[in-house]
């Protein structure tokens, strides 16, 4: 399959903006940030980051957006201009769109130039497929191992990370869990290696449903981990003692009445992808439902949110 790339160059101020706008039209939308910005926000970064200067963007921030063969290129382009033209965005004048025709295994082929391991939370080690024969693993390391594909979800995006840290602090060895659009499947990996065994990922997008059980394969948990396409929890039946989901706030909030039918009790909802001024919303409505909201992690201007089925 071939794919249309828009490369849309623009500051880091408007990042936030893009991302909610780009993430309703688009399959996919990847980030890449500057020298400058990634050394600021990375300690070890020549260590983490091999590239030459002339592969990261010259503007603040380079916003791929990925969209398949079917798609009107020009139809697209039109909203992302309409967005811009009506959205109160900064220095609207130095954004720059391109759009290019790729084929699916050049854009895979470009993760590795941009994706490393490195290390999320407490013990968990991603590590891309790639590079897994040529790193040091600790006994204490939770590695997982991904291999992206046209999927997304690698770890290394605030939204995912906090999820991780929160996985860490609630998953226990009998507890059934699902994974509320799980693009890669990491959350799913995260989750198996914590001791879970009973586990559902689920996601609209069949291209990320192909790309996590493949990644489920390549860490052994094929067998603990049921695949299945689904429009958030509206068709769910089952119930959990986890929830977990890493998408956008507007679409948290869709599920948060749900999310609370289909936990058992003292059950645990983890909801990341939520800007912060969305926040106080977001937990006014897990409130309202029936949560208590056990803790909430913020990273880079992105908030995760642990919370509780109380009964």
């Amino acid at each position: 399959m071939k794919w249309h790339e828009v490369s849309i160059s623009t500051k880091e101020e408007n990042e936030e903006q893009f991302s909610i706008f780009l993430n309703t039209i688009a399959k996919g939308v990847s980030i890449e940030h500057s020298v400058d910005i990634l050394k600021a926000k990375t300690d070890n970064f020549d260590e983490q980051f091999r590239l030459d200067p002339k592969d990261y963007p010259e503007s603040d921030i380079r916003i791929l957006v990925y969209f398949d063969e079917t798609y009107n290129i020009d139809e697209q382009l039109g909203k992302i201009n309409a967005f811009i033209d009506e959205t109160p965005l900064v220095h609207k004048e130095e954004i720059e769109i391109g759009s290019s025709m790729i084929d699916e295994m050049d854009w895979e082929n470009e993760w590795k130039k941009y994706f490393h391991n490195f290390k999320v939370g407490r013990n968990f080690f991603i590590v891309p497929s790639w590079e897994y024969a040529d790193v040091d693993i600790a006994d204490s390391d939770k590695v997982i191992k991904i291999d992206p594909g046209m999927a997304f979800g690698t770890g290394d995006h605030a939204t995912t990370s906090l999820c991780l840290t929160f996985l860490e602090d609630v998953i226990k060895a009998e507890d059934k869990v699902i994974d509320v659009g799980t693009g890669s499947g990491i959350l799913s990996i995260g989750a198996y290696l914590l001791g879970a065994r009973d586990i559902k990922a689920t996601d609209i997008d069949d291209l990320s449903l192909q790309v996590s059980k493949e990644n489920f394969a390549l860490n052994g948990c094929e067998d603990s981990i049921t695949v299945m396409p689904a429009d958030l929890l509206k068709d769910e039946t089952d119930n959990y003692d986890v929830i977990v989901a890493n998408i956008l706030a507007h679409i948290i909030d869709d599920m948060i009445d749900d999310a609370y039918k289909l936990l058992n009790d003292s059950g645990r909802f983890i909801a990341s992808g939520i800007i912060v001024e969305k926040r106080d919303d977001i937990i006014e409505h897990m409130k309202q439902a029936g949560f208590s909201i056990t803790d909430v992690l913020e990273e880079e201007g992105w908030v995760a949110i642990l919370a509780e089925k109380v009964e």
